[in-house]
């Protein structure tokens, strides 16, 4: 039996409780206990897990987690994800661009030609609306109206048309600057990495819940954790993160087991397949 497994045994053992009572108060697995009981890490769904799990089970017998993980950090996997490696994007926009450089390079030769067509059909159009207008003119016979009448609804239209005017560019105006205060979440060209923009004054709150099975979630807002717990089904957690904090992050053990809202706005997480890492470390920065 491992040493920190027996430690942690020991201490369950002195606070009387059984494994299946543990499985109650931690919400993990009995088998996943167990496992952790016999030193036997590689049976769990993850490095994540392992310490997440190892600190749910000192915690809740009584053992200071900090002290324990520190204590046999070299013993315990790492737990941070790798950063994926981007290079199919980067080629696909190589490629692109040495496909484009020829066609523009044919285009640039025939310039000169197009020019000179422009300009002959531009001056065949004027000569041609010339001559036309000319033709109108010389058959048009010259009448007195009484332009009165006209030259006021022409004038009232155009009061109308001028107020109409000003009154949608006041709207716009208003439209334009609700938007542009408005909370957004956009997700960055990194994979994981988000920029939430005009948090309001008083912070914001975010909501992290379970959805369709359990997911062990670490919220930490800079370098400090906040919290972290399993989250079953349907369970929530709401945080709420001030405007003067610059950067938070979710670090989730089943992305596909998670939902992320922020002052209301749902977060797209994307998906997972079955032969990628659940595991993932959510970043969001918040821009001032």
């Amino acid at each position: 039996m491992d040493e920190i497994g027996q430690k942690l045994r020991n201490a369950r053992i002195k606070k009387g409780y059984t494994i299946d009572d543990l499985q109650q108060v931690t919400k993990i697995q009995k088998r996943y206990l167990i496992a952790i009981e016999e030193g036997q890490f590689d049976h769990l769904p993850g490095d994540f897990y392992v310490r997440a799990f190892i600190k749910q089970y000192s915690d809740a017998v009584g053992i200071s987690s900090d002290d324990l993980l520190e204590e046999y950090k070299s013993e315990i996997p790492d737990s941070q994800p790798k950063e994926p490696v981007q290079t199919s994007e980067k080629n696909s926009t190589r490629a692109i661009k040495e496909d484009s450089t020829p066609f523009f390079s044919k285009l640039g030769n025939y310039i000169p030609q197009i020019i000179v067509g422009i300009v002959i059909l531009v001056i065949i159009g004027v000569i041609a609306y010339g001559m036309i207008s000319k033709s109108q003119n010389e058959s048009k016979v010259n009448i007195p109206q009484d332009n009165t009448e006209q030259t006021s609804k022409k004038t009232s239209s155009k009061k109308s048309d001028k107020k109409k005017a000003a009154k949608k560019k006041t709207s716009s105006k208003k439209t334009a600057a609700k938007k542009s205060t408005e909370l957004s979440v956009k997700e960055s060209s990194t994979d994981g990495t988000y920029t939430i923009k005009n948090v309001p004054s008083d912070g914001v709150n975010v909501v992290v819940t379970g959805k369709s099975g359990q997911a062990w979630i670490q919220f930490s807002e800079g370098s400090s954790t906040t919290w972290q717990q399993a989250l079953s089904s349907g369970e929530k957690k709401s945080t709420k993160v001030s405007a003067d904090t610059t950067t938070f992050t979710v670090q989730t053990g089943n992305v596909n087991h998670t939902e992320i809202s922020i002052g209301g706005k749902d977060v797209n997480l994307g998906k997972v397949g079955s032969d990628e890492s659940i595991v993932k470390t959510l970043t969001f920065n918040i821009e001032k």
